[in-house]
């Protein structure tokens, strides 16, 4: 509804009576009386809710309580809701409040009727309307409840952080809703001659401490009040808007509050200083929040103390007394009266085992290399047999890290290995595309986005102190012994505690690595500064001799311990899997042991770890004959062991497994070393080592060097082959001397492929397909000399290189031919079979 006057109206205003005039101008002000016609007409509401104005009678006094609701100061008001809930705001509970404040028990207002009440949350307050006593006057009255609110308001306990207070209302309040926040300055309108000063002092300091007084500049029609507090703004908007003064009709709205723009602005006009400052106090934010929690939960994949995991501290020690009483209860019953219990290592890895744990314990700068072929068991020696019993091992997979192709996911792969959480990979994406922007603006770089490389070496600095904090944790700088104190040294306590440092196991370190071989570098480095410090024991657990180069760049001053673990010898293995398979064994081809000895028994309770061997007259013959036929081909590699075992426990024959063993293998040598998608090269050097493999055990360097397929790069040919897994080599003094199976059961898959008619057939028709292809490379580069030869005036200048070429085509045209004549060859067999 529309509340300003007409300036002409005013003019007017000074031709009628005074009675007159306050009439027209109060409705004037409202335009109230045909918009309630209109309402009436159409039968809305006309309460105050709807049309923003309250309807009162000369019999009845309108006061403005504060501080009755929270006010909203933002947009966003917390206090709100939070008020609530804690506290009853009901229409019935705000009434009973008032009606107490303005009448309490101790002190009442005899007649006095609260008629109605309008709540305006924005502000915190509330309009009361009262029928005032035939007794009183409206101006005793207000003083009555104004009094009577100021004391029962004091006597609540949170009189001293929220007051109420009642004020009357001289004006006529235009109860609105809108998005008009309250603010500590009031705007006051003038609709008619403007006040001065002093009279807006002497109408507006009632409310409060007015801290300035802004009058009407040369062309305005309104002046600024601002008050110290929200409450005097408040109130002053609230009681005093609408109310007339010397034919002036003053309208009162909140000031919207200008906030200060100087560090927006500070950050729009000086990028180059203020990106720099964003980014330093970023960092610092990071450090003092994350890196506390990154470390917590590192410390927590370290340690295990919060999980619920088998390798939880507390986990272990119910686990230990229930084991224990469970074996009491056996001894009593007989039930551990077995002369048979599991071996997981045999002799010799019982005593790589024994010498790791003794290279622990000596904490001398722990860093020791195990290199084996890979499945030999390097991490089942480790972490199941040597480190198990250990509560502080961080162990780290490097194929996991590496093979990550975005840098997200590798960042991802990086922080699940070591713990490291909470982690941001999106962000690295964003700061690019702002870096982009602002070297856009500015001309030059924030170094706000940083490398993959850069974010993996802060979460190895990161995890560096969570190691130290765990191998440090039992440590006391000075021990009260008897009368006098000594002062012990963080240096001379790692070294004299030496189960106190965690051990970091890192395996498959500097194997085969397309993308992310820089983690290779950081890892050596990382490690080298864990050493040096003395704070942890590492281990590296590799398959290749080309990581001593790695970690001897990183600590040329070290040595190092180096441990090589090979292949278990043919009775080692039969041993082994004897052991493994007793349970199945003794159901299906062993006869029934007599009792062990008493000797024996005591052996095996107090050990759990020694068995005691089966004797071979216990066996049943044909097993033991089966067991040696499947032993021969399958070798002692410990992974092919554990397979084979594991097949025979789901109730496969021993021949059997083999078979399917073998079979799997020579499918794996076909789909990685001979398939079409493989280059054609690559491809045919495999085949030619599997056929000189098949016919002899070892195949000499030299007897491969002048092969035609290997003639051009002979080495790097056979190493990439070594890196893929079909072959080992052995070297003599850096050069590179026997080739060997990668393994031993591929020697039993080699003769497979090469024994089955229908699959070798295929596999040698693709071989010298690929020797053909390879041949007429040859011969179209040294083709396409020739004419340039053919150009020159004499001839003779240039005979030897002309014979040179067309014997070298000569040659390559016979291989040619002869690998022809094999392809037809190979094709009328199979017709016939």
């Amino acid at each position: 509804m529309s509340l300003i006057l007409r300036s002409s109206g005013l003019r007017a205003a000074s031709l009628v009576r005074p009675a007159q005039l306050l009439q027209m101008s109060v409705c004037r002000r409202h335009v109230s009386s045909d918009i309630q016609q209109k309402d009436q007409q159409a039968g809305e509401s006309n309460t105050a809710t709807d049309t923003g104005v309250i309807h009162k009678t000369e019999q009845e006094t309108l006061l403005f309580f504060d501080n009755v609701y929270p006010r909203q100061l933002s947009m966003w008001s917390p206090l709100s809701w939070m008020n609530t809930l804690f506290f009853n705001q009901s229409r019935e509970a705000v009434r009973a409040k008032i009606q107490n404040l303005a009448s309490p028990a101790d002190n009442p207002i005899h007649g006095l009727v609260m008629r109605s009440t309008i709540p305006v949350k924005r502000d915190g307050g509330v309009f009361a309307t009262f029928v005032v006593p035939y007794r009183y006057t409206k101006a005793e009255a207000n003083v009555m409840i104004s009094k009577n609110t100021a004391a029962e308001s004091a006597k609540s306990p949170l009189s001293l952080l929220t007051s109420v207070s009642a004020f009357p209302v001289k004006g006529v309040p235009w109860i609105e809703d809108l998005r008009r926040l309250p603010s500590t300055t009031i705007k006051v309108k003038f609709q008619g001659p403007v006040l001065t000063e002093e009279e807006l002092y002497s109408l507006f300091r009632r409310y409060g401490t007015i801290v300035n007084i802004f009058p009407c500049a040369d062309g305005k029609d309104f002046a600024l009040v601002r008050y110290r507090s929200y409450r005097g703004a408040i109130c002053a908007k609230n009681c005093v808007s609408g109310i007339e003064i010397n034919n002036t009709v003053l309208h009162i709205q909140y000031e919207e509050e200008v906030k200060n723009a100087m560090i927006s602005n500070f950050f729009v006009n000086h990028t180059r200083i203020a990106v720099p400052v964003f980014i330093a106090l970023l960092s610092i934010f990071a450090v003092l929040i994350f890196d506390p929690i990154r470390e917590f939960f590192i410390e927590q994949k370290i340690t295990h103390r919060y999980s619920l995991s088998l390798n939880n501290y507390w986990v272990k020690q119910l686990r230990d007394i229930t084991n224990s009483t469970v074996s009491s209860l056996k001894n009593y019953i007989g039930a551990n009266d077995n002369s048979h219990v599991r071996k997981h290592l045999w002799d010799e890895r019982m005593d790589r085992m024994n010498d790791l744990k003794m290279w622990l314990e000596e904490n001398n700068n722990t860093f020791v290399i195990i290199r084996g072929p890979r499945g030999s068991g390097k991490r089942d020696l480790v972490m199941e047999h040597t480190l198990h019993d250990r509560d502080n091992v961080l162990y780290l997979d490097c194929d996991k890290m590496i093979k990550s192709r975005t840098d997200a996911k590798f960042l991802k792969s990086v922080a699940q290995e070591i713990g490291y959480f909470p982690i941001f990979p999106w962000i690295g994406s964003v700061t690019g595309i702002v870096d982009l922007m602002v070297q856009g603006l500015t001309g030059q770089k924030t170094g706000l986005s940083e490398s993959k490389e850069t974010q993996f070496r802060n979460i190895l600095t990161t995890s560096l102190m969570a190691i130290r904090r765990i191998a440090l944790k039992k440590y006391k700088p000075v021990i009260n012994d008897g009368d006098s104190t000594i002062n012990v040294k963080e240096e001379d306590f790692l070294q004299q505690h030496p189960e106190a440092k965690p051990v970091v196991v890192i395996d498959r370190f500097a194997g085969k690595s397309d993308i992310n071989g820089f983690v290779y570098k950081e890892l050596a480095d990382w490690t080298a500064m864990l050493v040096q410090m003395n704070v942890a024991h590492v281990i590296f657990l590799t398959e290749t001799i080309t990581s001593n180069q790695i970690l001897s760049d990183a600590l040329p001053n070290q040595v190092f311990k180096n441990m090589i673990l090979s292949d278990a010898s043919r009775d080692n293995a039969r041993s082994y899997v004897l052991s493994q398979l007793h349970d199945h064994a003794s159901n299906h081809f062993i006869k029934p042991l007599e009792t062990a000895n008493e000797k024996d028994r005591e052996e095996i309770q107090d050990s759990g770890e020694i068995m005691v061997p089966l004797e071979e007259k216990d066996l049943d013959p044909q097993f033991i004959k089966e067991l040696d036929n499947t032993l021969d081909p399958l070798g002692g590699r410990m992974l092919d062991l554990q397979a084979f075992v594991r097949r025979v426990k789901s109730g496969e024959e021993p021949q059997k497994a083999l078979e399917k063993m073998v079979e799997q293998a020579s499918e794996q040598i076909t789909q990685i070393f001979l398939s079409d998608k493989v280059e054609p090269i690559k491809s045919a050097q495999a085949w030619e080592l599997i056929e000189l493999l098949n016919e002899k055990p070892v195949v000499k360097y030299e007897d491969i060097v002048f092969r035609p397929l290997f003639k051009a790069a002979p080495e790097i040919g056979i190493l990439e082959l070594e890196n893929n897994g079909l072959v080992t080599v052995s070297r003599d003094r850096g050069v590179l001397k026997d080739i060997r199976p990668a393994k031993p059961l591929f020697k039993a898959a080699f003769q497979y492929l090469l024994e089955d008619k229908e699959l070798s057939t295929v596999l040698k028709t693709r071989y010298y397909l690929k020797v053909i292809g390879f041949e007429n490379g040859r011969i179209k580069k040294w083709e396409e000399e020739l004419p340039q030869l053919g150009k020159i005036k004499d001839p003779k200048m240039f005979k030897a290189r002309v014979d040179y070429l067309s014997g070298k085509i000569s040659l390559s045209s016979d291989v040619i031919n002869n690998c022809e004549k094999e392809i037809k060859l190979l094709s009328a067999n199979s017709k016939k079979n």
